[in-house]
This record gives structure tokens, C-alpha cells and sequence, in this order.
């Protein structure tokens, strides 16, 4: 579930729970795979205000932003929750996954995927830009959605659901079959004849039905009206008709069973047969009644890795199966010949050998007799071997079930030692400060730091909201820890005023802060500050003038354009004249006693203006706009120009750069970086501008540092000491 819009301030409807009729989650083509192979879907955490809301039996849906198609119908089979397979879509589970608002799915009924033109019409109110929309559904839209999927169906279309996570097996109602039931060999369900079913019809049919038992289901599928259909697409969109259209027929050959995704017992006429998931369930040939064991083999031989600890079962069943072919072969061969044995002498119809291989008693010359006796014997020795099959199956089946539960038990032991191991680290850097040392020395320790040094604040390093505060040398490729915040904060703005370094606003990654901290360097502790007006992430913070600027961003739902003034003197925030454009994610700095905005997020679309506020004049004045739309950038100072770098476009990471010279009121293209990045945390130092970690993508953090000076142009540093680490601030103190 995945899109690489939500992790960037996408709005949410947030509409009540009991209007919620459905959701639509996101992927790309390198993700859809695994949300079908997990059964799962997810969304960034901001999403969670509505996914939690998702209860079992709600329709789902799943938007592919790598060719704009929607797939459906599916249907939850878990309730919204958090972290539900905790590295999903996260690089095989090398990275915290970064979409982990999530739910388990079922597949209702796959249909053909629709082009964003097809639907873009019904969830017109959703769409918030021309690119993208809400992905909360009210009833009627979800109903809409739903019948659009069955009046757009192919004519010839038929109905076959994908494989869900539901241990069943999808049989289809004996009423259905019109096939002379004499000519269908009860054991014959390894043979390749088959007759086309509309399993659509009957998996549909039982969804609804447990639907009804349970009570809980909250669907729209159950309330769709003909009418509706009619009046939204057509006369000829009635669902029932499609479902009609593209029903199959028997044919009078026999069943076809859709394929399983476990192992399973299957009851055909009283006896249990094994399946698995490399075999696919067929009738029986109608030209002999043999069972294709050959093909079985094949099968057998083709696949030796096709289920854990079952390959020496395959083999038993394979040898036993050979057997009974060559009991059901000589039980033919003898049936005729009991038949057909004498002119004069004929076995009535009523006591000839029936379909369950019974023998029944009739009159006959002692040759006869001698043939049924063997008929029985044989008769006896299938049904010993079905018997046998029926325990081993019972036996794996138990084996299976204690694999599944010693494989969550060790998934919750995983959790629980991450949780562990993340309290563990709390505790060593609180144990780095307190044992041996007293406030005295540690205040000493700080005085040692190299004058002036970059301190990292926050973020995020793929697997945990950091509290940290921590001193980096690029020169040594060290990092010191420092004490760090009392709450973890990424998404934040920093600034130095008076040797100090304030932390503020930001968030945990479900909630976000108007929280400040400051940090004292001569003795290594942090102390509470008087709170923002509003609470806010994403927004950008400079000291001017012995004052600190905290500048637009947003909590989600809102994004701003006000600007709060922090005066150490009156010990509180004020209102500040407020920007031209809200902006959300904007990147800020502060030169020759101007402050200057560039980029952001406006609620609609990622922005590429800039502008510039003078406190001698009080107002903000616009500027010539960037050429390219930036937000999660930077904006830094080097001599007398502005930079700004990386940041996200709307749709990717961008690796370009632009320089603004205030004397010629101009921007200018600058030399590239090596990595597209945004979300970095930028500082000068030195005569240079170092960028620090940040996200190359949606879900690929970076741990390396990049370096721009004048004179030598971009370089990576070889610095392995910071680790991944993202969404965090920087300063030079």
C-alpha cells in the first residue's frame, strides 16, 4: 500500500466513521506483488485517522500510481490497525516498513482494473488536485465504485476470485450441475478434463452469507440497486445480467477445483483426499476412469520443493495412487467380464458394481463368485489406502497447524525483543550520562566539543522517532551523543539564539507538537519553553534580530501561512505578519537581516515561489519563482546568495539546485548533487554546505553526507558514523 504522495501532507477527508463505506490504498509496480502475496495493504501513519475506522467486510480498493489503474473489489478481513507486518514494502525487511497504517485483505471478486479516466468522474468531490484525491470513500461513492467494476466487466468476463487468505476451499453447489452424475468417478480428482464453473457466483454467495452470520460486516456490496446501476451507466449495467453473461456451462465431464493456497482435506462423496497447493483439483476423464498418475508424478517430480515436510508424503501418495490405478483397472476388467461372462447368464442392473465400488451380492456360477470375491478384495484394499490417506493428512495437517502457531509465536518474540532492545538503548543513554560522571563533568565534556560544531536533532532512522541530540565532526567522522530530548521529534525546526539551541514543533509520527525545548550546551541538559500557539510539523525556524521565527508548516489537515515570533524577553509567542502563501514542508533562511521562504506544500500542489520579509518594512513581498516545484528542501546561505537544494517536486526526488542573488533579485540553475534527496538536514560550515542523510525516495533513507564548496563543487563524504537517519534538524553551534 503504498503511495509516495501520503508521506508528504496528503489531505484526509477525515469523515465520520459511520459514513466510511470504503478505502482506497496505493501501490506501485514494485509493491503491488507483495501486497497480493502478503494479503495486506498500507498507508502512510497520517492515514491511520481513518484506516483504524476499516472494520472486516468493508470493501477495499487499490490505486497503482505507477500506471494510474485502480484494481478491485476487495474486501477487509482484519480491522485497521498499526504495524501489522511491521517491515512490509521496507527493501526485504532491512527498514521499519513506511506504511503502517494497515489491514488485512480477502478478494471479493477480481475484476479487470479501471483507467483513472473511467473513475475519475465518480470521485470527482475526492480529487483535491488534478493528480491527486482523497482516498476515503463515503457509502455512495463505494456503492458507485462497486458497480462501475460489474457494468465495465467484459461480456465474456468470467468471475474467478484470487486466491485470499481464507483456509477454504471454494466448492461449487451440487444444484449448479447438470451433468449425469453416473459418469463422474468420485476418485478421479487427478485427471485433466474439466467442465468451465462460474466460482464467482458461489464464493460471492458464501461471502455474504457469513457476512449475514456475523452481524459485524459493515458492506456495501449487499446494497447495490439494479435501479442505481441503471440510472449511473445504462440500461444493460445490471450485474446480474454480466454475472449471467459470463457464467460458464457444464459440460456433463465432471468438477474443476480452483487452486488452494494451503494444504487441505477435500470431501468428495464421504472420503477425504489430500491436496496441496502445486496441484490443481480436475474431474475425471470421461474416456477412462483411470487416475493420471503419470501426471501426478510429473508434478511430484517437478516441484520437490512445493510444501515444507511434505515431499515424503507426495511420494507415499504418489506410489499408493499408482496402486489404486491398478486395482481400478483390473476391478474394469473383471466388472466386464462378470457381466458379460455367459449368453444365459446376465447380472441384473440393480446388483452391477454402483459408483462408491460397493459390490452387491447376486447369483452367479461359481466363476463369478470367485471374480466378485475378488472385486471385493480389491474394493477393500482402496478403501484401507483411503483410509491411510486420510491419517497421514490429518497427521500433516496437525503439523501444520503447530508450524503456524510456532511461527507467530516467534514473530511476537521478534516484536517484543525490538521493544526491548529500543527501551535498552533509552536506558544506555541515559547510563552514558549518569554513571561515573557528575553534571559537572559532562558540562566539561560539552566544553571540549570542537568550536563551531554541527548537532543533529530528531528524526527518523528506518526503524525508530529519535529523542537524540548528537554532535557530529565530519573532519574525525565521529558522532558524540549528547543528552537527548524528554519525547522523541522529527518533522521539527531548530535554531540558536544565545548559545542555546531550540527545539520546536515537529511530531512522534502519530501526533504532532507545539512543544519547545531548549538545550544548553554548558550543562548538557534541556529545559521547557514556553509552547507555540498552534501545533505543526514541517515548518522552517531561524534566529533574527535576537528572535526566533517559526514559519508556516502544518498538522495534516491545515497547512499555514502564519508566522510565530518567540521573544526570549516577554517569555512567550507572538503573532507575526503572515506569508502571502500557506506553506507546508517550506525550507527558510535568514540573510543580511531578511528572511526569505522558497517552496512548500500549499494543500494543492507542490510550489516553486519564493518570498521575502523584512521587519524594518512589516510585510512579506513575493519573489521571481524557482523553476522547479520544491518541497522537504533546503535553503542555506553561502556568501551572499541563497541555495536551494534537493527537495521533492510532487512526484520524485530531485537532485537539482538553484541559486538566488538578492542583488539581482534572480535565480539561477546551480550544479547538481550526486543523489536526488529531500528531507536532509542542511548547515554551513567552513566555507561549505554539508547535506546530512535524508530519503532518496519514498522508502529509501540515505546515511551519507554531501559537501558543496565554491571552489570544488559537490563531494560525498566516506562518513559511516551518522547511520540513517532522516526527518531530523541541524545547526552550527
Amino acid at each position: 500500500m503504498q503511495t509516495n504522495n501520503s508521506n508528504y501532507g496528503e489531505l484526509t477527508r477525515n469523515i465520520r466513521e459511520n459514513q466510511l463505506g470504503g478505502v482506497i490504498f496505493g501501490c506501485k509496480h514494485d509493491t503491488i506483488e507483495e501486497c497480493f502475496r502478503k494479503q495486506l495493504f498500507g498507508l502512510p501513519s497520517v492515514h491511520y485517522s481513518y484506516v483504524r475506522n476499516v472494520k472486516p467486510g468493508m470493501p477495499l480498493f487499490l490505486f497503482n500510481y505507477s500506471d494510474r489503474k485502480l484494481h478491485g473489489i476487495f474486501e477487509a478481513a482484519s480491522p485497521g490497525e498499526m504495524y501489522i507486518d511491521s517491515y512490509a514494502w521496507s527493501n526485504d525487511g532491512c527498514l521499519r516498513s513506511a506504511f503502517p497504517a494497515q489491514v488485512r485483505i480477502c478478494t471479493k471478486t477480481r475484476y479487470p482494473p479501471l483507467l483513472e479516466s473511467q473513475f475519475k468522474t465518480l470521485l470527482g468531490d475526492n480529487y483535491y488536485n488534478h493528480h491527486h484525491f482523497y482516498f476515503e470513500l463515503d457509502h455512495a461513492q463505494t456503492r458507485a465504485l462497486i458497480s462501475l467494476f460489474k457494468s465495465l466487466a467484459p461480456s465474456n468476463f468470467i468471475q474467478v476470485p484470487a486466491v485470499s487468505s481464507k483456509r477454504n476451499l471454494a466448492v461449487p453447489d451440487p444444484k449448479k450441475i447438470t451433468a449425469n452424475s453416473k459418469e463422474i468417478n468420485p476418485f478421479s480428482v487427478l485427471s485433466n478434463t474439466a467442465a468451465p464453473v462460474n466460482w464467482a457466483d458461489d464464493v460471492e454467495n458464501a461471502s455474504n452469507s457469513d457476512e449475514k452470520k456475523s452481524g459485524g460486516s459493515v458492506s456495501d456490496y449487499d446494497n447495490l440497486d439494479d435501479n442505481f446501476l441503471q440510472n449511473q451507466f445504462g440500461p444493460h449495467s445490471n450485474p446480474d445480467e454480466v454475472s449471467q453473461t459470463s457464467s460458464g456451462k457444464i459440460d456433463g465431464q465432471g468438477l474443476e477445483l480452483i487452486e488452494c493456497n494451503h494444504p487441505l482435506v477435500n470431501t468428495v462423496n464421504g472420503k477425504r483426499i489430500i491436496t496441496d497447493e502445486s496441484m490443481l483439483l480436475n474431474s475425471h476423464n470421461e474416456h477412462n476412469g483411470a487416475v493420471e498418475v503419470d501426471e501426478v508424478e510429473i508434478e511430484v517430480h517437478n516441484n520437490p520443493g512445493g510444501g515444507v515436510g511434505l515431499q515424503p508424503e507426495r511420494q507415499t501418495v504418489l506410489e499408493k495412487l499408482k496402486g489404486l490405478s491398478f486395482l481400478r483397472q483390473q476391478d474394469a476388467i473383471t466388472s466386464k467380464d462378470c457381466t458379460h461372462s455367459g449368453s444365459d447368464q446376465r447380472v441384473p442392473d440393480e446388483t452391477q458394481i454402483n459408483p462408491n465400488l460397493s459390490c452387491g451380492p447376486f447369483d452367479a456360477t461359481m466363476e463369478d463368485k470367485t471374480s466378485f470375491d475378488e472385486c471385493s478384495h480389491g474394493n477393500a484394499e482402496v478403501l484401507q489406502i483411503i483410509t491411510d490417506l486420510q491419517k497421514r493428512t490429518e497427521a500433516l495437517e496437525k503439523k501444520l497447524i503447530g508450524s503456524d502457531k510456532e511461527i507467530l509465536s516467534l514473530r511476537e518474540i521478534f516484536k517484543d525483543s525490538g521493544r526491548k532492545v529500543q527501551q535498552l538503548e533509552y536506558i544506555v543513554d541515559e547510563l552514558q550520562f549518569k554513571l561515573d560522571s557528575s553534571l559537572a563533568h559532562l558540562g566539561n565534556m560539552c566544553n571540549t566539543l570542537a568550536t563551531p560544531s554541527i548537532f543533529l536533532i530528531g528524526g527518523y532512522n528506518g526503524v525508530t522517532w529519535l529523542s537524540s541530540l548528537d554532535s557530529f565532526s565530519p573532519e574525525k567522522d565521529a558522532v558524540l551523543g549528547l543528552t537527548p530530548m524528554s519525547s522523541p521529534r522529527s518533522y521539527a525546526s531548530a535554531a540558536v539564539l544565545d548559545g542555546h539551541i531550540f527545539a520546536f514543533g515537529g511530531g512522534d509520527g502519530m501526533s504532532w507538537y507545539n512543544t519547545v525545548e531548549c538545550y544548553s550546551s554548558r550543562n548538557n541538559e534541556w529545559t521547557e519553553c514556553p509552547s507555540m500557539n498552534q501545533k505543526k510539523g514541517s515548518l522552517a525556524g531561524i534566529c533574527l534580530n535576537e528572535k526566533i521565527y517559526a514559519i508556516g508548516g502544518g498538522d495534516g489537515n491545515e497547512f499555514y501561512s502564519e508566522v510565530e515570533i518567540f521573544d526570549p524577553y516577554l517569555g512567550k509567542w507572538i503573532c507575526s505578519p503572515s506569508m502571502l502563501t500557506s506553506r507546508f514542508a517550506l525550507a527558510a533562511s535568514g540573510l543580511n537581516g531578511v528572511i526569505y521562504t522558497s517552496g512548500g506544500y500549499d494543500g494543492n500542489m507542490y510550489l516553486k515561489s519564493a518570498e521575502r520579509y523584512d521587519p524594518r518594512e512589516g510585510f512579506w513581498v513575493r519573489l521571481p519563482s524557482m523553476s522547479t516545484r520544491r518541497g522537504s528542501h533546503t535553503l542555506t546561505v553561502l556568501g551572499d546568495t541563497l541555495y536551494a537544494m534537493g527537495g521533492y517536486d510532487g512526484d520524485k526526488m530531485v537532485s537539482s539546485v538553484e541559486i538566488y542573488d538578492p542583488s539581482l533579485n534572480a535565480w539561477r540553475i546551480g550544479d547538481p548533487m550526486n543523489t536526488p534527496r529531500g528531507y536532509a538536514a542542511a548547515v554551513y560550515l567552513d566555507d561549505s554546505l554539508f547535506l546530512i542523510g535524508g530519503m532518496q525516495s519514498s522508502v529509501q533513507m540515505l546515511d551519507t553526507v554531501e559537501v558543496y564548496n565554491a571552489s570544488s563543487g559537490w563531494s560525498v563524504l566516506g562518513s559511516s558514523s551518522i547511520g540513517m537517519r532522516s526527518f531530523a534538524s541541524a545547526v552550527v553551534l
